[in-house]
């Protein structure tokens, strides 16, 4: 299989007053022909797909183009990092075309994405683990056993035990 992976787009942002939407646009542009040219079997974005959690509705133009794009060419799974609001950019993700997968939901850490190869048969199995912020998802991580300990640590470990569970079938 062909994965590309990227992250940190930060769509949305300004440098020095100076919106980048048309430098996101032009990235776009650029992604979309090479995940055609390069025939990519899937497209896997790490965090900070927006700059700041309320993104501007612009913003959210451009990335949902973006998406529709990318869509119609491979499978393509988000993850939500720390300068997005997991709850927004995860909104409706349960209603959305099967190409995308959007993982932001601590709850669902150790719920695989299964991406089919070029023949429709199984190709890999993603474990997408969203930006996990020890304050906002230790008790959604306990599964009936103690909180994680409030930091990184604690919680990205309980995530990989839930990730090791599910693989163990």
């Amino acid at each position: 299989m062909r994965i590309l992976h990227t992250s940190d787009w930060h769509v949305g942002r300004n440098l020095h007053g100076i919106s980048l939407a048309g430098a996101h646009e032009a990235y776009f542009d650029h992604l979309v022909e090479l995940v055609r040219a390069e025939r990519i079997d899937a497209v896997l974005v790490s965090g900070d797909i927006y700059d700041r959690a309320i993104p501007p509705l612009e913003s959210v133009q451009v990335l949902s183009d973006a998406l529709g794009r990318l869509c119609s060419l491979t499978r393509v799974v988000l993850t939500s990092g720390n300068h997005d609001s997991a709850t927004r950019l995860g909104f409706g993700a349960g209603l959305l075309r099967p190409e995308l997968a959007i993982r932001s939901d601590a709850a669902r850490v150790g719920e695989a994405v299964e991406l089919p190869d070029r023949h429709g048969n199984l190709g890999a199995v993603v474990y997408a683990l969203p930006y996990l912020d020890p304050d906002l998802t230790r008790s959604r991580l306990a599964d009936g056993e103690e909180l994680p300990e409030r930091s990184h640590l604690g919680v990205l470990g309980a995530a990989v035990r839930r990730v090791q569970a599910d693989l163990s079938g």
